[in-house]
């Protein structure tokens, strides 16, 4: 059993060209966190910048986040040494923005388009954490979709201050590094990192937010379209606002974190407010006007991904490209009632995210309780799942009661993919993803009167 420190591994998470990140479980606690361990990839690092350069850039970086006490940026757990290796225990995150939108290594290729609501969430809490690291000093550099983790409660948290800039000294410079990932680095940082300041990070934010909304990633070099012309959600005003924000000339962007941020509230104000007077009364979501009964599968299975997307006809982000007509029922607050298959579902479920074991753990509860009258309770499959999903448009979100809490992100199905993941739902985006078993997802029973 291979141990960092004190800490047993489970697996690797990832690897950049000086250091690799592992899932590890602490020995006492059994708490799931991840640590980040200096393990250049070649010897390029060491000869530019020599072994004890390349741990004192590691180092820094570990001082710089401990530093910092803040909800939007991530926390360091403890800093140790693994035979000569400094390492960086850090919470433990199953999600992030990258996973959310689906991006992969090919970053051109389109990715999955957020609702206004998730994603003005999501920016102004990167605003928010960024607030905090200008007010220190401390210019990130490198703010894009994989270093905004998604917490259980559905929290932003900014990580990887790797090549963060602190009041204008380069402790972490690497000769011949590139500072900062492509598209997303703002063009005076691609020139001259050193002198980049806060609105570089604005830049990055500006660029994510775009992605967000659009799920397209742009270039500053090319010609950028208004947002609005690829998002019918989008109006002149998030033009205006988006566009602003990934100026090439950093004048005319927003000057600080604070104000991108007001302006943000502001804009998002009157959006909610042109958006739900536009509401029309109906009877029922239009998406679902056209029932058709049928039996869901209660079983669970293995189902991998590829089978997953043929099986439910998604597109290549595992969207549906077509969403049920069946119809739903909202009973009270607890109940949520399919007409059309005579399930019951649990619209609060536990109240807070579980990892998959604890969330059978909870059905064996909910059962044990004969909660609602019920002893048959169980995690659904993601057929049935998915039945619920409807298109994550603006008419959805102001228009329609929710079927479910407010709270309720991520839904685990009984559904595996291997031995260490399983499927959950993205119940507000309405895709369906892989997850960690050992990540946290929301728990709402289902039963088959």
């Amino acid at each position: 059993m291979r141990t960092i420190g004190k800490y047993i591994v489970q697996g690797r998470i990832g690897r950049g060209g000086m250091s690799s990140v592992y899932k590890a479980r602490a020995p006492i606690t059994a708490r799931t966190v991840a640590i980040k361990i200096l393990q250049p990839r070649d010897d390029i690092f060491i000869e530019l910048v020599g072994e004890e350069g390349l741990r004192k850039i590691f180092l820094e970086e570990a001082r710089l986040m401990g530093e910092i006490s803040h909800d939007h940026v991530a926390k360091i757990l403890d800093c140790d040494e693994n035979d000569g290796s400094p390492f960086i225990v850090l919470e433990y995150f199953a999600h992030s923005i990258g996973s959310l939108i689906g991006e992969t290594y090919l970053l051109e290729e389109p990715s999955r388009v957020i609702s206004l609501n998730k994603a003005y969430r999501y920016i102004r809490q990167a605003l928010h954490g960024l607030e905090r690291l200008h007010f220190a000093g401390i210019i990130h550099r490198d703010i894009k979709p994989y270093n905004l983790m998604i917490t259980n409660d559905d929290r932003i948290k900014i990580i990887d201050f790797g090549l963060s800039r602190v009041r204008g000294e380069e402790k972490t410079a690497i000769p011949g590094l590139q500072v900062g990932s492509p598209y997303y680095a703002a063009p005076e940082q691609e020139k001259e990192p050193k002198n980049a300041d806060e609105r570089a990070d604005l830049f990055s934010v500006g660029i994510m937010a775009y992605r967000l909304v659009t799920g397209r990633l742009v270039s500053h070099k090319q010609h950028i379209s208004p947002p609005s012309s690829f998002n019918p959600d989008l109006d002149s005003e998030w033009d205006d606002f988006l566009l602003k924000s990934i100026s090439r000339d950093t004048r005319q962007r927003f000057q600080s974190a604070l104000e991108m941020r007001q302006h943000l509230d502001e804009l998002y104000t009157g959006w909610v407010r042109r958006s739900k007077k536009d509401c029309t009364y109906m009877a029922q979501d239009p998406v679902k006007t056209q029932p058709i009964p049928r039996s869901l599968r209660s079983r669970p299975v293995f189902i991998l991904h590829k089978q997953l997307q043929k099986e439910f006809d998604l597109d290549s982000l595992m969207r549906p490209k077509n969403y049920s007509s069946h119809r739903f029922e909202i009973r009270d607050n607890n109940l949520l009632a399919c007409l059309d298959t005579g399930q019951l579902w649990q619209r609060q479920g536990a109240g807070f995210p579980l990892t998959w074991n604890k969330a059978h753990e909870y059905i064996d509860y909910l059962n044990s309780r004969q909660w609602q009258g019920y002893t048959h309770w169980r995690l659904p499959t993601t057929e049935e799942l998915g039945s619920l999903l409807r298109p994550p448009t603006s008419m959805r979100d102001f228009c329609f009661a929710s079927y479910f809490s407010q709270d309720i992100h991520w839904l685990w199905s009984s559904d595996t993919c291997t031995r260490q993941k399983a499927w959950v739902v993205d119940i507000q985006e309405s895709y369906f993803q892989e997850l960690d078993k050992d990540g946290m997802a929301a728990v709402c029973g289902v039963v088959s009167k």
